[in-house]
């Protein structure tokens, strides 16, 4: 068998700084370090061979019977040297540290692997890792979180508030709240003059209804399935959770280990995102299923979901048709849905059809509650004051709430 010969180094005593560079020669019964001025030969019988340095990059040998000797190479192509295979003891030493070497990589890609695919995770899954971060968020915290939005909100918006209107609206959401009360939240139902065919709700189960909405609905359903939606946005915590998702990867990491200080003060800071944001489909579809068994529970027609979104979708196309440049009106098209924070989809619809098919159709009767609120709001938008600088569409919207209310 042929020599091998490898760039190499020694310690030793008689070196200058006790190091010196040279060559290591391999053959049939040494490994030997040689240079200028020293010389030394370990025989092959007795060598022992290890990985060490930065990731186990140098290969180092040996000798019991040369204690004050160490050679080294970066080269570890001596690892596949035949004639260690001619010596059981190195053989095996070569091939653990072989083994050795190839888990530490083993390890580190593991490492790599993960410091990639933990961000990656997170964001595809990240509806579902704030599932598991919300509900440890405090109660009480949730509820002022969703006090302070509102109280925001009420600063350039007039609400519509009387006793008389208060029993109305309790008289007339109380059989769907006795369903949806739970340990953890008090719902507050308030009544925003805005025309606008829309309601929202907060985080701790508050929760606004346009006057729009209450005007132009047609059926104690309709307002109920809208209440049972945002309500289902309350106890599934999606308000939270949308912020939350905007979270860095530090402090979402920090929650999911049980410190939830950093994106609760994350959460604060966004408030008033909470009053615009728009939901993820997939919070739209889960509102959708939750409010529909809210509904069902509540013995309450969830028809009435159905025919509000019909409500947006012939609301958007009206909208649509006073465009009349067809380049705005195609990119109206494509965007709408996404600016409108409940995209009524004719997909949404079709789900809720399917999910009623399997309803036993026995509902209660609430309509003799739900014309007397209506009635008393509209006396109550009809008694406001007008503010001057209110936009042409609420002043069109008004005005056919009012040719409707004429005709029924």
């Amino acid at each position: 068998m042929t020599r091998q010969q490898v760039d190499g180094h020694a310690f030793h005593d008689g070196f200058a700084k006790g190091r010196a560079s040279g060559q290591i020669l391999i053959d049939a019964s040494t490994v030997r370090f040689t240079n200028d001025s020293a010389s030394v030969a370990l025989p092959l019988s007795g060598v022992k061979a290890r990985l060490g340095g930065a990731s186990d990059r140098l290969v180092f040998f040996e000798h019991p019977d040369y204690p004050d000797w160490q050679l080294y190479t970066a080269d570890r192509s001596v690892l596949k040297n035949p004639h260690f295979q001619q010596h059981k003891s190195l053989s095996r030493q070569v091939a653990g540290a072989r083994r050795l070497r190839i888990f530490n990589w083993s390890v580190l890609g593991s490492v790599v692997g993960l410091i990639i695919a933990v961000p990656l995770l997170l964001v595809l899954y990240m509806d579902t890792v704030t599932g598991w971060i919300a509900p440890t968020l405090p109660a009480e915290w949730e509820e002022s979180l969703g006090e302070s939005a509102l109280a925001q909100y009420k600063i350039g918006q007039s609400m519509i508030e009387s006793e008389a209107i208060n029993e109305s609206l309790d008289a007339l959401v109380a059989p769907l709240l006795k369903h949806a009360d739970n340990d953890r939240y008090e719902f507050h139902v308030y009544i925003a003059n805005d025309a606008e065919l829309n309601a929202f709700a907060l985080p701790g189960g508050y929760i606004v209804l346009n006057s729009g909405l209450l005007q132009r609905a047609e059926s104690a359903d309709e307002v109920l399935g809208v209440l049972a939606h945002e309500i289902a946005h309350v106890t599934e915590q999606h308000g939270v959770r949308q912020v939350m998702a905007r979270a860095g990867l530090v402090l979402t990491v920090q929650a999911l280990v049980g410190d939830v200080n950093g994106i609760m003060a994350m959460i604060a800071a966004a408030t008033p995102a909470l009053l615009s944001q728009s939901y993820s489909r997939g919070f739209e579809t889960a509102a959708d299923e939750h409010g529909f068994a809210l509904l069902e529970e509540a013995d309450i027609n969830p028809n009435g979901l159905v025919s509000f979104f019909e409500k947006i979708i012939e609301e958007e196309q009206a909208r649509l048709e006073e465009i009349e440049d067809e380049d705005s009106k195609a990119v109206m098209e494509n965007i709408m849905p996404l600016l409108s924070s409940h995209p009524a989809t004719q997909e949404r619809i079709e789900n809720m059809q399917d999910m009623i098919a399997g309803s036993d159709g026995r509902y209660l009767t609430l309509e003799k509650e739900f014309l007397a609120l209506q009635q008393q709001v509209r006396e109550a938008v009809a008694a406001m004051p007008r503010d001057d600088n209110d936009d042409m569409e609420k002043d069109d919207l008004n005005e056919d709430t009012e040719r409707n209310s004429g005709e029924s």
